[in-house]
């Protein structure tokens, strides 16, 4: 066929044949379609793609080698075309954005390895050689046998077949650092099944009339996108040819990686967006440290992010890090998550409570100190109806309306100990809420009071600690709470921001700081309506007001300790965000999150996931604080549901 492939070209510079033209479009309109698809997600800009391969083709027809294989180059040809489309479409569509590497989940079976495989396969495949490429578009992509193979690339029969099976090998070492666990077997049986899809029935004769003309009548995007294929393309050659020498090699790829870059380095680049899936039950967002847990609408967790102090707070088993949503097992029948720095607790649909993380403090409430990497049975029981995280310590409310508490100190038992099992809290069954921080808690109870217990300053080391839940304030119209760098905000049903803890002066404006215990209002406004959980140690806050609008509350200017009169002024900052949100976190000194009803989940501030386990840890196993990429701009996160 190859032979067959390289005669028609040859005929059609020669002779200008149509009808030869016409066959080769016919065989590989196909091949060239789904690899263009399979990067750009959008199946007119894959069509246009695939017409802009094609006149590349008939330009260089009498320039092709008679040992080309043709489909090979084609597919080359289709990833490079695709690869400068993604980067106008982005520059385009995002142009104040960066972007983001992305991750996959583990496959077991080929269907679920092909839609975590599908979305890094053109990648994967251009990291290979062009001899190691070539062998495998010809072996999956069209089927052929290691024979045909063979002789395509003019090697042996057993020679293709340790050439295949070496590139196989590559393959799945490249998608294992990807955090797809699988076999060369089920790749191989993945690409073959999925890697070709039909191309629309109009395409072939379109792309044949354009092409013939050499790209005469081409629309001005297509002749774009030839340009910048065509510079990649020459480019590579380049570079390939500078390779033996060492000096030439460095200077080209000096030069190149700000052009080239995007196409290779996938960790700065995100490929693709999704939707969470929708459904009925109330959805949440929970931040911890460098993480998040997204509870859908149709009762499916959710995370991404990093495993910064070493527990395995993603609850994707061996997944430690992703930038992509991925899901936490298979059920759809989650009710209420809350998460922390170390670990998670959320509850099911049936009353049960769950948890996995880390678990030194007996904090997940199964008994142990064994650290959980997908949720287990918690504490036994099925009238659980909200759980609250802080650092070490675990609370949860029963439907009876009593609290309980378990793992570290300060739990409201009267000391600053931890339990083992879990305690009830004080005899009152009229808590409605629960709220907490590292050695920091809130609650509520159902006469609108407010209640706190731990440590107002936040190092556990003063005097004036409350060992047991405390009413805060005379007051009976609390409605929300959220936290701050040791301090607490919450909000009365007046609409009024008020707070109290560490540094509530930087907020309250209090002359002395040790106005701090008691809470004093925020500013002078009155339409507030609620707060987005925030993590501990954070000068970031989302705030809501009663007309739907989305504030924050930046601090992050008193992360440095200065004089007083040098800080920045506290201001509330409106936020340009989508009116359809159903649920926010923030933490740090500039992360928010935001999930909106159609499931779309947004970010901005610091980008979590790109970090391993080791990038934490320095010589000597001492911590170490890896450098971080920001956004300020929201960008939407991108979706990995292997059980489908």
């Amino acid at each position: 066929m190859a032979t067959d492939d390289m005669e028609l070209l040859r005929e059609y510079a020669a002779r200008h044949s149509e009808r030869a033209f016409e066959t080769l479009v016919s065989r590989y309109a196909g091949l060239v379609y789904s690899a263009a698809l399979r990067q750009v997600e959008n199946p007119q800009l894959a069509e246009e793609i695939t017409q802009a391969v094609f006149i590349i083709l008939a330009r260089k027809a009498d320039k092709l080698s008679q040992q080309t294989v043709l489909s090979g180059w084609l597919y080359r040809a289709a990833c490079y075309t695709a690869g400068s489309a993604r980067k106008q479409e982005r520059r385009r569509q995002q142009r104040e954005q960066e972007a983001y590497m992305e991750s996959t989940l583990q496959a077991a079976e080929t269907d679920a390895a092909w839609k975590q495989i599908g979305p890094l396969l053109e990648e994967a495949m251009m990291r290979l050689c062009q001899a190691d490429r070539d062998a495998l578009v010809l072996r999956f992509f069209e089927g052929r046998s290691l024979n045909e193979v063979g002789q395509a690339l003019g090697g042996s029969e057993d020679a293709t077949k340790k050439r295949v099976s070496r590139a196989l090998e590559k393959l799945r070492k490249f998608f294992t650092k990807r955090g797809v666990r699988s076999t060369a077997e089920i790749i191989a049986g993945a690409i073959s099944a999925n890697s070709v899809q039909t191309a629309p029935a109009l395409l072939a004769k379109s792309v044949t009339a354009v092409a013939f003309a050499k790209g005469a009548t081409a629309s001005v995007s297509t002749l774009t996108l030839i340009k910048g294929a065509l510079k990649i393309m020459a480019w590579t050659k380049a570079k390939t040819t500078a390779v033996v020498g060492i000096t030439s090699a460095v200077l080209i790829l000096g030069i190149g990686v700000g052009y080239f870059g995007f196409f290779y380095q996938t960790h700065l680049e995100q490929t693709r967006s999704s939707k969470l899936p929708v459904g009925n039950v109330a959805p949440m967002v929970s931040k911890g440290s460098g993480y998040a847990v997204v509870l859908a609408s149709d009762g499916s967790l959710w995370s991404w992010g990093e495993e910064p102090n070493g527990s395995p707070v993603l609850g994707l088993a061996n997944i430690k890090n992703t930038v992509s949503l991925c899901r936490i097992g298979n059920e759809s029948d989650w009710k209420y998550v809350a998460s922390s720095e170390y670990h998670s607790l959320a509850i099911k649909s049936d009353g049960t409570l769950w948890a996995w993380g880390g678990n030194f403090s007996y904090q997940l409430g199964d008994g142990t100190k064994v650290n959980r990497t997908t949720p287990v049975p918690s504490v036994p029981g099925n009238d659980w109806k909200q759980a609250a995280v802080g650092g070490q310590s675990s609370f949860a409310l029963k439907d009876d309306g009593t609290l309980w508490a378990w793992g570290g100190a300060y739990l409201g038992t009267g000391d600053d100990k931890g339990r083992t099992n879990a305690v009830q809290i004080g005899t009152s069954a009229n808590w409605v809420k629960i709220w907490a921080s590292d050695i920091q808690t809130v609650g509520l109870q159902s006469d609108g009071t407010l209640w706190f217990w731990g440590s107002p300053d936040g190092n556990g080391r003063g005097t004036n600690n409350f060992l047991v839940p405390t009413r805060i304030s005379p007051d009976t119209n609390w409605t929300d709470v959220c936290f701050g760098y040791f301090t607490v905000f919450a909000i009365k049903s007046d609409g009024t921001l008020w707070s109290w803890g560490n540094e509530a002066n930087f907020y309250t404006g209090a002359s002395v700081a040790s106005m701090n215990v008691t809470p004093m209002q925020v500013g002078t406004e009155s339409d507030w309506q609620s707060c987005a959980f925030s993590s501990s140690e954070g000068f970031y806050q989302l705030l809501r007001k009663t007309d739907g609008s989305l504030w924050a509350l930046d601090a992050s200017d008193h992360r440095t300790v200065k004089p007083s009169s040098e800080y920045k002024p506290i201001k509330s900052q409106k936020l340009d965000l989508p009116k359809n949100i159903v649920a926010l976190a923030a933490g740090g000194d500039n992360i928010g999150v935001i999930l909106t009803r159609d499931g779309e989940v947004w970010t901005w501030g610091n980008v979590f996931g790109s970090h391993p386990p080791n990038a934490f840890w320095g010589p000597n196993h001492n911590y170490t604080h890896p450098i971080y990429k920001v956004i300020d701009k929201p960008w939407q996160l991108s979706v990995i549901d292997a059980t489908k």
